[in-house]
């Protein structure tokens, strides 16, 4: 983490408690080593896609998606697109009795309102502060509180990376990970690692992980990094991504997302008539 960085972060958690700090990035690379705030983070997706590393685990944030990060949380920010845009927002909010919806991290799809709303709030950055504009302070946290009710979670494509409950099966996944391009068979794996098909399967389901699932998660999950880049067709995607026809790419992409490349190609590109 650089310098100016690590005196934004310093900038935000010196902020006043009732203001709400507002981040809009240009095109450029996202990578933050872990770091935490004192505030609530809900980052926008404008352009490209980001990973959030907290703990072990590795989340998946779709292009024009919202990820909710819980304040003290540690996490690391990374993309593997060329260039990310981003609306960033930092704030407070009252602490709920029970079960806070506000204290676990989270993804969310958008919508035309939602995207309107953020819109209009990004817009009023890069402070809103209840002491100046009361208002407004009010009908943001009141948007933001809101959120979770106003969007579906998702979860498809969400978590890239689990944390296996044995640890022998860590370098097949990361193996996985890095390798799900190509053509891989369960065989071919367990011979690498030393295991027979029958153990590693059964190692992998204690997991609760399915061999060709999560090898085609990954592969999901990079044609949509490719797909936010916006430099490759269709065709193209799904051979780079490890699928041997188009046709086999499509039905899986469906499965995962809910909708064919070509119309989530569309959804990106109708949702970008309104970006903040």
């Amino acid at each position: 983490m650089n310098h100016e960085q690590k005196a934004y972060i310093s900038l935000i958690n010196e902020s006043s408690e009732e203001s709400i700090v507002i981040k809009k990035t240009g095109w450029e690379e996202i990578s933050l080593s872990v770091h935490t705030h004192q505030k609530h983070q809900i980052i926008y997706t404008l352009s490209g896609t980001l990973h959030i590393q907290i703990n072990e685990a590795n989340y998946f944030v779709p292009e024009k998606h919202i990820a909710w990060i819980p304040s003290e949380c540690n996490h690391i920010l990374s993309s593997n697109n060329r260039r990310v845009s981003l609306v960033i927002f930092y704030l407070n909010l009252p602490k709920e009795t029970g079960k806070d919806p506000y204290g676990e991290f989270s993804v969310y799809s958008t919508h035309a309102v939602v995207a309107e709303n953020l819109r209009f709030i990004a817009s009023k950055g890069p402070f809103i502060e209840r002491l100046h504009t009361p208002d407004l302070y009010d009908f943001a946290i009141s948007f933001f509180r809101l959120l979770p009710t106003m969007n579906p979670h998702i979860e498809n494509l969400l978590k890239t990376k689990v944390i296996p409950n044995d640890e022998r099966i860590r370098p097949v996944l990361e193996y996985l990970i890095q390798h799900a391009h190509e053509n891989l068979k369960i065989e071919e794996v367990a011979e690498r690692f030393s295991f027979s098909v029958r153990n590693l399967s059964r190692l992998l389901h204690d997991s609760g992980i399915h061999f060709n699932r999560y090898l085609n998660q990954q592969r999901i999950t990079r044609a949509i990094e490719l797909f936010a880049d916006g430099k490759k067709s269709i065709q193209e995607v799904a051979y780079e991504v490890g699928f041997n026809t188009p046709n086999n790419f499509n039905r899986v992409f469906k499965q995962f997302t809910g909708m064919t490349p070509k119309n989530y190609g569309g959804e990106i590109t109708k949702k970008s008539h309104t970006n903040v």
